[in-house]
C-alpha cells in the first residue's frame, strides 16, 4: 500500500509555528498531535502523508478556535 505524500506550503508552516507554545516533542504532541520527526519534515519542506497533513490542519483549526 502506497501513501500519497504532500508538502506543506512555507507560509502555512509559519502560521502553525506561530501558534506553537514550544517545539519540544511534548509541545508538538499536545498542541498538534504530531511527532517531532513530522515537524522536522514540515520545517524542511519535505513531504508527509496526506492523511497526516489533513489531521494536522484539522487540529490547527481546533487550536486556533476556527
Amino acid at each position: 500500500m502506497r501513501f500519497e505524500m504532500v508538502a506543506m506550503p512555507r507560509e502555512e508552516f509559519e502560521t502553525l509555528k506561530a501558534r506553537l507554545p514550544c517545539a519540544t516533542s511534548e509541545g508538538l504532541f499536545e498542541t498538534y498531535r504530531i511527532s517531532q520527526n513530522t515537524w522536522y519534515k514540515l520545517r524542511d519542506g519535505r513531504p508527509v502523508k496526506r492523511k497526516t497533513l489533513e489531521r494536522l490542519r484539522e487540529r490547527y483549526r481546533e487550536v486556533a478556535g476556527q
